[in-house]
Parts: C-alpha cells; structure tokens; sequence
C-alpha cells in the first residue's frame, strides 16, 4: 500500500480523529458492556442494552441522512462529537456518585447512539469531501487499517482497564470525544453542498434514497447480505458477556481476546484485499464466507462449555480466529466497494439505509433473547442460530442470488 496521501494534511487530521474515536470506543465497548452485567448480574439487562445500542442505527439513520444531505457534514461530525462527550462525562458522574440505575444503562446507550446516527452517515459522506481519484482508494483503505490498529489497542486496554478503574477505561473514551472534535474542527476544507439536494424538501430527498435503493441491485444484496448478517450475529452480541459469565466461568479476558482475534484479522483481511479479492468471487464472500462462518462459530459455542481446562481455551482461540478471517473478507469488501457501488449524491442516504435497514431487525431479536434467555439456556440458542445460519447458505446457493456480484463492480442507476 502507497502511503502518498498522507501528505494531504486534512486527511491526516481526519485519519488521528478516526483513530482517537475508535481506540475510545473499543476501550469503552469492553468496560461498558462488562459493568452493566457485573452491576446488574442481568443477562436480559444486557440484551436490553445491546438493543438500545442498534435501535437509533435502525430508526434514526435513514431519516437523519436527509438532513445531513442538505447540511455541511464538518459541522455535524464536531457536533456530534462534543455531545457524545457530554453524554459520556454525565454517566461517568452518575457512576462515580452511585446513583446508576438500570434504565439509565438502556438511556445512555440510546441518546449516544441517537447522536452517533447524524455522525456516521456525515463521516462517510465527509472523506469524499477531502479525497478524489486513487486518493480516495488509498485513503479508505488505510482509514479503514488505522481504526483496526486502534481498535486491537483499545480492545486490549478495555480489558486491563476495566478489571483495574472501570473510571479510568471510561475516561479515555470521554477524553477522545473532544481530541476528536477539535481535530475535524481544524480540517481546512471547503463545502459545498448540491443545489438539487437543497432545492428539494426533506421528503423528495428522503423519498429519492429508498427509490434509489430499488434501482441499484448490488446495493441491494449488501443491504439484505448485512440484515441477515447482523441479525444473526447479534445473538452473539447479545448474550456473550453471560455466556462468558455463567456458561464458561471465565473473566473478561475470554471477551477481549475474541474482540481482539476479530480485530487483528479484520486488519488483515483489508491489507490483503487486493490479493484475494482477485481469486475469490464476491457471491462467494456473500455466502460460503458469511453464513458458512456464522454456523461454524455457532456450532463451536453451542458445545464448548463442555470442554474445560486449556483445551477450551485452545478451541476458543481458533474458532475465532477461523470465523475473523471469514468475516474480515466480508467487512473488507463492503467497506472498500459501497463508495464505489453507490453514487456520491447518495452516499449519506445510503448509508443511512445501509445502517439502517442493515440492522433492522438486530435490536428486535435483542430484545426477543431478553426474554429467551429466561427460559432457554444459551448454549441452545447458539445452536439455532448456527442451525439458521446453515439454512440461509443453503438457500442462497440454490437461487444464485449473488451472482450479480460477479459482474465488474460499478455505480448502477
């Protein structure tokens, strides 16, 4: 990978804010989702708090991008970076006073996230703003590789830091809110916004971001690929800090090291896209690699409790490490064509679609499981996930659905 484009200075600054925000975020992605159920021992509590965690992506974006469209997205990122912070200090104060409840874990998570759903379809929207021609490969390639380094260091200070000051672990996360604000704030960069997009009401541009949706048919395979994708991984989400607690009598040690597993070859499988890209087929990424993996993964947890000693550490380490590079290949796909696939006066809106309709259905089997769990043991949820998983893949072979995807990748209309 060249790294030219490093000597544009307002990629570099956007590059140091994705890096500070995604080490904050990982380091805050462990110590949050422990100390809800250390707090509460309640695993329906944080199937409630990973839905909390989707439902603005779900509900907010697609009507948020609209209004992003039709604004400069420098504005909306510092923004949305300086409330989040605000958010942030107010739980840390609530926390350190004693005076957490329940709901506010649920509250917090959704009025953060609620902010972050004007932010994500802004970001992406933004590198477009500052980046142009191979610059713009290269840069979404290394932004991309940046915040998997970051998140492997985050991931890896999450799960010291939360066992040493569950303070300390949110406090870097308060911190990189506002580093991040005044670095995009720094960005000299001048915006100009579409004379359509601001000519048409909120309604026309909102209308014309789901009718672009029917006319874009690769657009539409990720969109259903990352639905189902997400669905079924969110029952992982869900429930791995109980299944971590109760099912493996292990620490937050098992979490961070799939976490980081997950991270290391996610980075991988971006560095080396270009190789591989090359010798396997897209419709393959969108079947075999995503749901041959997902079932795999589900298997391996549906029957690991009753493995103990090194060996389930071992077994452990290796399913995901198997299922990182499978769903590395995907993840690395998607963010390197959806700029591609989708045209620059749509990016915002389809990537508040994306998201959005993406993880539909993600916070509504989080809050299904809230109540399974009371009554199935989660090994046996694992296992009708995988039994799912394997069901999909079947179906997608059999109507070639995706075989679309073979065809040289391109901007439809």
């Amino acid at each position: 990978m060249k790294f030219s484009v490093l000597k544009n200075s307002n990629f570099r600054k956007l590059l140091s804010a994705n890096m500070i925000n995604r080490f904050g975020d990982s380091v805050d992605s462990i110590a949050f989702t422990w100390i809800t159920y250390t707090m509460t021992k309640s695993a329906s509590l944080s199937a409630l708090v990973f839905a909390a965690n989707m439902l603005p992506m779900v509900l907010v974006q697609p009507f948020a991008a609209p209004v992003v469209d039709k604004m400069k997205k420098q504005g909306i990122m510092v923004w949305a970076d300086i409330l989040r912070g605000i958010c942030l200090g107010g739980f840390i104060f609530l926390m350190g006073m004693d005076l957490l409840s329940p709901w506010m874990f649920v509250a917090f998570t959704f009025v953060t996230n609620f902010i972050e759903a004007f932010r994500v379809p802004a970001g992406i929207s933004f590198v477009t703003k500052i980046l142009e021609g191979k610059e713009l490969d290269e840069g979404i390639n290394m932004n991309q590789m940046a915040a998997q380094l970051c998140i492997i260091a985050g991931t890896a200070a999450g799960g010291v830091l939360v066992a040493i000051s569950p303070f300390a672990a949110m406090g870097l996360d308060f911190l990189s809110f506002w580093i991040s604000a005044i670095l995009i704030r720094s960005i000299r960069v001048t915006e100009k916004v579409s004379k359509h997009l601001q000519e048409n009401t909120y309604w026309q541009n909102l209308k014309g971001g789901f009718q672009y949706l029917g006319k874009n048919r690769k657009f539409l395979i990720f969109v259903v690929a990352a639905l189902l994708f997400n669905t079924l991984s969110s029952v992982m989400g869900s429930l791995h800090a109980a299944y971590i607690n109760e099912n493996l009598k292990a620490s937050a040690n098992y979490m961070s090291s799939a976490n980081i597993i997950l991270t290391v070859t996610s980075l991988l499988m971006m560095f080396f896209f270009s190789f591989y890209s090359e010798k396997i087929r897209p419709s393959r990424i969108f079947t075999w690699v995503e749901f041959g993996s997902l079932a795999f993964l589900y298997l391996v947890l549906t029957f690991l409790p009753g493995i103990s000693g090194w060996p389930r550490l071992v077994i452990w380490v290796i399913s995901f490490l198997i299922f990182g590079i499978f769903s590395g290949m995907l993840g690395a796909y998607v963010n390197v064509m959806f700029v591609k696939v989708v045209d620059e006066d749509y990016l915002s809106r389809a990537a508040g679609i994306f998201n959005s309709l993406g993880s539909l259905s993600t916070p509504f089997v989080s809050l299904g499981l809230a109540a399974v769990v009371k009554w199935v043991e989660i090994p046996d949820v694992f296992l009708g996930a995988a039994i799912i998983s394997g069901c999909i893949l079947l179906l997608l072979l059999v109507t070639g659905w995706c075989n679309v995807l073979d065809k040289q990748e391109g901007k439809e209309a």
